[in-house]
């Protein structure tokens, strides 16, 4: 079965299932709701402070890998090959 075929119908039966879930929970409609919004901006703000914890390291591989790349134009090791080994 194609990737395409297997990943579509994994998201349809995801829609199903979440369809169904909601039909048949014993919650009010307002409750639902009021869970659903307070579940995706918890999610929201676990993927903002992720999405800023990898732009720091990326940041702060970036840096090193410029200081590595400048000392080794400058002459100050052994070479560039000792300078990226470092990383």
């Amino acid at each position: 079965m194609p990737k395409g075929r297997t990943v579509l119908g994994l998201l349809i039966g995801f829609g199903i299932g979440v369809g169904l879930t909601l039909l048949f929970t014993p919650q009010s409609g307002e409750d639902t709701r009021d869970w659903i919004a307070f579940a995706s901006r918890r999610a929201r703000r676990s993927l903002r402070n992720t999405s800023r914890r990898s732009m720091e390291q990326v940041r702060d591989m970036f840096e090193r890998g410029q200081e590595a790349v400048s000392k080794a134009i400058r002459g100050r090791g052994n070479g560039p090959e000792t300078e990226v080994t470092e990383l």
